[in-house]
Order: C-alpha cells, then sequence, then structure tokens
C-alpha cells in the first residue's frame, strides 16, 4: 500500500479493482449482492481487525424520485474503503470540500466520521426541504382558493395535494431506513475499533447525537404528514358526500311529480279526471307543487 494512502473510494468497480483491493489489504470486499443483505450480521461484522459496516443512504436529486442505495465502509487502522455502486451527493460533496480544505485527514478514521458527517448533512438538507413543501401542502389545504366553487375542482385539487404527501412521505421511510443503518454503523464502530483516537471518538459521538436528533425530527415530520392525509381525506369524502347528498335531494325532489305522472298514466277506464277540461292543467299543477313544497321544506330545516 502506498504511504499516506488513507482512503479508497470503489465506484461501479471491476471484479479487477477489487481483487487488487483485497490483496493489499489482505481482506474481502464485499458483492453487490452481499451489499444488499438485510440481516445486520451481513451488514455488520469484523473480518481480519478490519470493520465491515453497510449503511443505507438515500439517493434523490431534484424532483427525480427517490431511492435507497448500499453503501459500504471498510474501516481499517490505514485506509478506509468505501464500496458503493451509486454517485450520492454526500460522497461529491466531501471530495469537493476536501479539494479545498488546506489540511488534509491523516487517518482512516477520521475520513470516516468525516464522510459520515457529510451524510447526515444531506439528511438533514433532504428533510428541511420536505418539511418545507409540507408546509406549502398545508397551506394549501386548509388556506387554499376559497373561491373555487366547484367541487369536482376542489377534489381534483386535493388528490392532486394527497399525492405530494403521497411521495414525501416515501421520502420519509428511505430517510428513516438510512437513519437508522447509521445509527446502528456507529454503535458498532465505536467500540469494535480499539485503535480509534479520542478525538475520532467524540466526532463519533457526536454523529449518534445528530442521528439521534435527526430521527426524533424525521419522526415529528411523519406525523404531519399523516395528520395532513387524513385531513386530505377527509376533505376529499366531504366533497364527494356533497355531490351524492344533492343527487339525492334531486332524487327525493323528483318522486312526488313522477307519482302523480304515474298515476295519470295509468289506463283505468273509470279515471274521472280524464275527461275534465282542466285534467292536464291539474296534473301539471300538481307536480310543480309536489316538488315546491319538498324544496321549500328542505331550504327551510337547512339541509341544502
Amino acid at each position: 500500500m502506498p504511504d499516506g494512502l488513507v482512503w479508497i473510494d470503489l465506484h461501479n468497480p471491476t471484479r479487477e479493482e477489487e481483487q487488487a483491493v483485497e490483496q493489499m489489504l489482505g481482506i474481502e470486499v464485499p458483492t453487490r449482492d452481499e451489499m444488499a443483505e438485510i440481516e445486520e450480521s451481513s451488514r455488520l461484522y469484523e473480518e481480519d481487525g478490519a470493520l465491515v459496516m453497510t449503511a443505507v443512504l438515500v439517493e434523490a436529486t431534484g424532483r427525480a424520485q427517490p431511492s435507497r442505495t448500499q453503501v459500504t465502509f471498510v474501516l481499517t487502522r490505514r485506509c478506509l474503503v468505501t464500496v458503493r455502486y451509486a454517485d450520492p451527493i454526500p460522497f461529491r460533496a466531501f471530495e469537493a470540500k476536501q479539494a479545498k480544505a488546506t489540511d488534509a485527514h491523516l487517518s482512516s478514521e477520521a475520513v470516516f466520521g468525516a464522510l459520515l458527517e457529510s451524510v447526515l448533512e444531506r439528511v438533514a438538507d433532504l428533510l428541511e426541504a420536505t418539511e418545507t413543501e409540507i408546509g406549502e401542502v398545508s397551506t394549501a389545504i386548509f388556506y387554499g382558493d376559497e373561491n373555487v366553487r366547484k367541487a369536482e375542482e376542489r377534489s381534483t385539487a386535493l388528490r392532486h395535494l394527497l399525492i405530494r404527501l403521497g411521495r414525501k412521505n416515501r421520502m420519509l421511510a428511505i430517510i428513516r431506513e438510512s437513519l437508522l443503518s447509521l445509527n446502528r454503523l456507529v454503535l458498532f464502530a465505536r467500540p469494535g475499533a480499539p485503535w480509534i483516537k479520542d478525538e475520532a471518538l467524540q466526532r463519533l459521538e457526536s454523529v449518534e447525537r445528530d442521528i439521534r436528533s435527526l430521527s426524533e425530527y424525521e419522526a415529528r415530520t411523519e406525523a404531519e404528514i399523516a395528520y395532513l392525509q387524513d385531513a386530505t381525506l377527509g376533505l376529499i369524502n366531504i366533497e364527494q358526500n356533497t355531490i351524492i347528498k344533492v343527487f339525492s335531494i334531486a332524487a327525493v325532489l323528483f318522486l312526488p311529480p313522477t307519482l302523480v305522472g304515474t298515476i295519470y298514466g295509468m289506463n283505468f277506464e273509470h279515471m274521472p279526471e280524464l275527461s275534465w277540461r282542466i285534467g292536464y292543467p291539474m296534473a301539471l299543477a300538481m307536480m310543480v307543487v309536489s316538488a315546491v313544497v319538498p324544496y321549500c321544506w328542505f331550504k327551510r330545516k337547512g339541509w341544502l
């Protein structure tokens, strides 16, 4: 291994690159299939004095659909190896930051701690963006355009807001999984590497505190999304019930005229009204009155 080498970043590595690193460090680099395993014993273990730790990170850029990606950290006394098959923003941000830094990290555990901090900064940014959008959705739900009169337009707008909440809920689910994996990773790394210096241990303790605070923030945001989803569904149900109410009242209003028309549409021989000169106008008047009276009654009761 070259002197001064403290970080090897395997981004979409070939099998030859993996074998070169394995021969250099004397350990096996986990494959992509092994990184995807969910058992804790497969994600956190020690091999020949090296800590092999796999975490789940959020991969989301702009308005693209968020997804999860696995990143493996192989921490040894001399070198840190990261294995990844995606290009999450924290790694790019860390590389750009170190390119401008005047002081270099001189130990593998220092690079490890700095990478974790970069990951948590990205998680915090995503949570802040999620909270901002949730605020916009909340404003649209409870303080939206009250001049919108058509129930169909209101229902359509509420359905769009419900979709936005569902997308943010998916983002939070991936963030929750990421924070859980990072917390287990830190708890495994702190006592698992006796060579880690006090300064690096303090850094990992700070990372652990940040993870706890972000987890609490994520839980509160998740509860707010759940409330807004219930409120949106409730408003959609109210709009739909209003439409059904209109149809129900219309059916009730037209029921008496239908009854009158049905009676005088019978073909019985002894129906004296059929021979009256005013029979037809009388039937029409009865239909109108039988519809107007229930309408006035419903209006008086406040049902309309």
